[in-house]
């Protein structure tokens, strides 16, 4: 019997052991990949600015020496130098979520972060005629930053994605034992099941250039959901709207 237990405490302490061991290579790993992708993103973006900067300078110097062509060809340019910053920004903000995981976490209240993103997104939402209504949401034990972000990619995606009417969103939770299921629900084009996963994976879109976005938003959300030990998901169909789960432990 001694044997056994024995046997037991030395597997246990090997499994502790090998737990740790992997522990600290993630850790590594993430960090090696973080200072990867932010120095990627952080210096490639200072000669874009330079392109951005020459392109529009060539254009209102030599604006009235261009023909149709030359026009169409400097909208090119410079589109796609703001399609590559905001790609660059987007992978930036991704990067640091790879160190996000190590922040302290305090109780957010949800409801003033959600009311803090539909401030800053004023603009966005007068501009496309957003309806967003939402339920008393509860406290979580969390980082009010991330809460916000994930918030506002959702609402984000809710209004780009909206279709031929007006946006309507709305954000709810609901509180388990252990958990809380928040959930931003839409009316917009919906997503065909077969594609359910996919969409969280880094510069995945499903719509090309039809809409506006990097394909990053959505793996940000997972990174930040899964870091802390969360799960996010969505229901939908296509040309039914669509709605995002994403369940926090308290």
């Amino acid at each position: 019997m001694l044997k056994e237990e024995l046997e037991i405490q030395e597997l246990r302490a090997a499994v502790e052991a090998l737990t740790a061991q992997l522990r600290r290579e993630q850790k590594t790993h993430n960090e090696e990949l973080r200072q990867f992708a932010y120095t990627v993103a952080h210096d490639l973006r200072e000669p874009l600015r330079m392109v951005s900067s020459y392109s529009q300078l060539l254009e209102r110097r030599f604006q009235a020496h261009l023909d149709d062509d030359g026009r169409e060809f400097m909208h090119y340019i410079l589109e796609a130098v703001q399609r590559m910053d905001r790609l660059l920004a987007d992978l930036l903000t991704y990067s640091h979520q790879f160190r996000a995981g190590e922040q302290t976490l305090s109780e957010v209240d949800a409801e003033g972060a959600l009311q803090g993103v539909l401030l800053n997104m004023e603009k966005a939402i007068r501009e496309s005629g957003a309806e967003i209504t939402h339920d008393p949401l509860p406290a979580v034990w969390f980082d009010f930053n991330q809460l916000s972000q994930l918030f506002r990619q959702l609402i984000a995606n809710a209004i780009t994605f909206h279709g031929t009417e007006r946006p309507r969103i709305h954000i709810s939770a609901i509180e388990g034992d252990d958990s809380i299921t928040f959930s931003v629900r839409d009316e917009g084009i919906g997503i065909d099941p077969r594609y359910h996963e996919q969409i969280f994976e880094v510069f995945k879109r499903l719509h090309g250039r039809d809409y506006p976005g990097t394909g990053i938003g959505l793996a940000i959300c997972k990174r930040i959901v899964e870091q802390r030990g969360g799960k996010i998901s969505v229901l939908s169909e296509a040309g039914k709207g669509a709605t995002f789960l994403f369940t926090l432990p308290k």
